[in-house]
């Protein structure tokens, strides 16, 4: 009997490095595909097997700072004093402080991060405490070395699109706007969940990529769920959007982008007034951008509120001449904004109408109506 307890004894202390590495590498597949809480659990469960697994200790604290477990994420970060650890360990402490708005912090463990070897995408995130800290100068700089590193990386074109703006360099800011719409699948094409979830969208099964995108939206990554956003989005599934643009609203109010995705989400489920109030922030941000002065100018159109409607339409005409809906919108309004002026003024507006959309059928009983006020006779065939 003696014989069989120390034979099992030597079993078990054998068998606890190979369930220690089981747990290990099945926590870090779940990682891999997004899945942080059942990852977490395969880490505690190697490390109770082998507590002298630093690997599982490392990956154990970011699976809990992706679950937003932050208290329990930040001492295990802090413990992590190897050479080959202290990077990891520095770029999610400044991340955990940035997020617990702290920016100061957040800079100095991003600078602990060597620059000729970066870990992932810190050079952002310390454009991002610069920003934070209304320093852009500094904030430019590093997002430049950041898309140096990554030019496809659209966070980086938008931030500093932002960063820029407050400099007072609009047209530059213009440029980067334009370059993040351009980028918009960067976040799309990193994740394996998000992919998924998108290609069960293309498969018309919406309620399936929810339950598989909204455990991804439980996040301070204001990033990722603007992407899901706008996946949810495209795929006109528009309530699922509308909570996903409000939840990143939160995180980030100053964002023209997100300010205008929400205000398209909500005309899309007929919530007007919330459309209004949603555009009118995007152009208090970001005056110049485009697609936000087309969307509150119909919006103003829809509502009856012609002055506003006018002004902001022939803003939206001169950014985007092209643009049929604006150049449409934009006639009616002309032509309605004759009705109630002077003669002359009156005529001057007609025919800015009438140029900008010849054949639409209500210019014509605007004219109508203008012409048999002022006696303006008709124009030869």
């Amino acid at each position: 009997m003696l014989l069989l307890a120390m034979l099992l004894a030597a079993g078990l202390n054998a068998g606890s490095p190979a369930t220690a590495g089981g747990h290990l590498g099945a926590g870090i597949q779940l990682m891999q595909a997004e899945r942080y809480e059942e990852a977490a659990q395969e880490f505690r469960l190697a490390l109770r097997a082998d507590p002298a697994r630093t690997q599982a200790r490392d990956k154990l604290a970011i699976c809990y700072f992706e679950l937003r477990d932050y208290p329990r994420a930040r001492p295990l970060f802090e413990r992590m004093t190897a050479k080959e650890s202290a990077v990891t360990a520095a770029y999610y402490l400044g991340r955990m402080d940035l997020l617990e708005q702290n920016p100061d912090s957040a800079i100095t463990h991003f600078h602990a991060i060597p620059r000729d070897h970066p870990f992932r995408d810190e050079l952002y995130y310390l454009g991002s405490a610069y920003y934070k800290m209304a320093k852009y100068n500094q904030s430019a700089e590093s997002l430049k070395r950041a898309l140096a590193a990554n030019p496809r990386d659209s966070r980086v074109h938008q931030l500093l699109a932002r960063a820029y703006q407050k400099l007072g360099m609009g047209d530059q800011a213009e440029m980067e706007f334009a370059e993040t719409r351009s980028l918009h699948d960067y976040y799309l094409e990193g994740s394996v969940a998000i992919g998924r979830c998108r290609a069960l969208l293309a498969q018309k099964k919406p309620e399936e990529a929810w339950a598989i995108c909204r455990p991804l939206s439980d996040t301070d990554d204001v990033d990722k769920i603007a992407a899901i956003g706008m996946l949810f989005g495209e795929a006109e599934q528009y309530p699922v959007a509308l909570e996903l643009w409000t939840k990143a609203l939160a995180l980030d109010p100053d964002s023209s982008e997100i300010q205008y995705n929400l205000a398209l989400t909500c005309f899309h489920v007929k919530d007007m007034r919330n459309a209004r109030n949603h555009a009118e922030q995007a152009l208090r941000i970001r005056p110049d951008f485009v697609e936000a002065n087309v969307l509150y100018g119909t919006v103003l159109y829809m509502g009856g509120e012609d002055r506003e409607a006018l002004a902001v339409l022939s803003r939206a005409y001169e950014l985007k001449p092209d643009d049929t809906s604006v150049r449409r919108l934009l006639a009616e309004e002309l032509a309605i904004a004759a009705t109630t002026q002077d003669c002359t003024r009156a005529a001057g507006l007609l025919d800015q109408a009438v140029t900008l959309q010849p054949d639409l059928a209500g210019i014509s009983a605007r004219m109508a109506q203008v012409k048999s006020r002022c006696a303006i006779p008709s124009s030869p065939k």
